[in-house]
């Protein structure tokens, strides 16, 4: 360690000191297990770390992993985020986020409700797997309180960070990679032009055209390409966990596993790529996916094939992207997960709004950095109201659709949030309905917005 370095830590965990009977917390997780934790570190030999660098050597993958526990090895919790965290990760968020960093700073002093390398618990059949990603440029921790309920509640939650496209991060061996920024390198403007038309216009005829410029340009730019090394990221870890080939300090965790119950979630970039990766998975039982916007072609006008559940921000008010529509009859994640003229009709695809929540709002940030900027940053919904409907709803779904628990206990946790509204792609039946009736012949097409 450089003297530099080590001079940061010092002022840093110093400074968490002094914060910490202020520091923020999260809300403890309310299951009948207690959680524990461990770091680890993926490897998939198949890939490169950077695949634009030959001599990167094999992708490594960060995890955080929670896990039902049955004792508790530290009193006071183990700490939100890893010390390597304090000069690496915390200073990046900061940098990219435009938070300030003494803001981003008090992360450095929240402690949580989990047992860092806590004795694992034990279950006839073994706990089911979530694996988890985070969104663009943010760090495997960001979603800690959902992932501590859970884990209390009986899964394993294998958090993964995707180097390059994280925060930077810290591998074992010392290296540090940072994020790469999306810049206009490997750009194609036909990518660009077609994303417009599919977010945007309206009818289906111009964006089945703009879908296949979409599928034959995605290889040439910088996100395309992210979101295919994501997608595989979790597909790698996930086989992985089935195929017991996990990271030593993981074998008596994954023992108690059931590895063949898996499902994958994640947050932004992290949903998306959950969703479009569990499909391939033949143990992946369910996907979740909080506000992330589908990027991959094939997902488009295309059954998913597993349960999901879409929790989305509150577009009407605050959209999530430039030119996105702000009618709450239509969402752009509306052409992804059925056949454009099957939308809404798959009963295990669980659409629903969170109102009065922005998209930074599904992480951690929303309940731990100060309240001075918190309408702006996350929404005008109560932090603990948005932490309580998120993870009931998330822990419904997967107790219906990986243990197969009675559907009826989704319903009743969405119910219990009047701030969750089940949404309907209604404008989207409208226009095929349009394309359906100009397809028979001798019959006049009716307009529709």
């Amino acid at each position: 360690m450089t003297s530099l370095r080590s001079f940061f830590v010092v002022t840093a965990l110093a400074s968490a000191c002094t914060a910490a009977l202020a520091a923020p917390s999260l809300p403890s997780p309310d299951g009948g297990y207690p959680v524990g934790v461990v770091r680890t570190e993926f490897a998939d030999p198949t890939r490169l770390l950077d695949a634009a660098d030959p001599d990167s050597g094999p992708r490594r993958l960060p995890a955080v992993v929670w896990y039902p526990a049955v004792e508790s090895a530290l009193v006071d919790g183990a700490a939100y985020l890893a010390p390597e965290a304090v000069t690496a990760t915390v200073p990046a968020i900061s940098r990219l986020f435009r938070y300030p960093l003494p803001e981003v700073e008090t992360l450095v002093a929240v402690r949580t409700a989990a047992s860092l390398h806590a004795r694992p618990a034990t279950q006839t059949g073994g706990f089911p797997v979530v694996v988890y990603s985070h969104g663009l440029f943010l760090y495997p921790e960001q979603n800690t309180a959902l992932a501590m309920l859970l884990a209390s509640h009986g899964y394993i939650v294998v958090s993964i960070a995707h180097p390059g496209d994280s925060a930077d991060l810290r591998l074992r061996d010392g290296r540090l990679v940072a994020t790469a920024p999306f810049g206009p390198g490997a750009a194609d403007a036909r990518f660009t032009t077609a994303w417009e038309v599919l977010m945007g216009a309206d009818g289906l005829a111009a964006r089945r055209e703009a879908l296949e410029t979409y599928a034959s340009a995605q290889s040439s730019t910088h996100i395309g390409l992210a979101a295919v090394r994501w997608r595989e990221d979790t597909e790698a870890v996930a086989a992985a966990i089935v195929d017991g080939a996990t990271p030593a300090d993981l074998h008596d965790i994954l023992a108690i596993a059931d590895r063949n119950r898996l499902a994958f979630a994640g947050m932004s970039f992290g949903g998306a790529a959950s969703a479009a990766g569990c499909r391939r998975v033949a143990a992946c039982r369910a996907a979740v996916n909080l506000d992330g916007q589908n990027l991959e072609a094939d997902v488009y006008d295309s059954p998913i094939g597993r349960p999901l559940l879409l929790v989305l921000s509150d577009w009407p008010r605050y959209g999530l992207f430039e030119g996105q529509p702000r009618e709450t009859d239509y969402s752009p994640n509306d052409l992804a997960y059925e056949r454009w003229r099957e939308a809404g009709t798959t009963a295990d695809v669980v659409r629903l709004r969170l109102r009065g929540i922005r998209h930074m709002g599904f992480t951690d940030f929303h309940t731990l950095l100060p309240a001075s900027m918190r309408d702006e940053r996350f929404g005008d919904i109560a932090p603990e109201a948005a932490t309580s409907a998120v993870g009931d709803v998330v822990l419904a779904f997967l107790d219906a659709y990986v243990r197969d628990a009675d559907v009826t206990g989704l319903d009743h946790a969405i119910d219990r949030h009047p701030a969750l509204v089940r949404h309907v792609p209604t404008r989207l039946q409208r226009w095929a309905e349009v394309e359906a009736t100009r397809e028979q012949p001798g019959t006049a097409p009716s307009s529709a917005r």
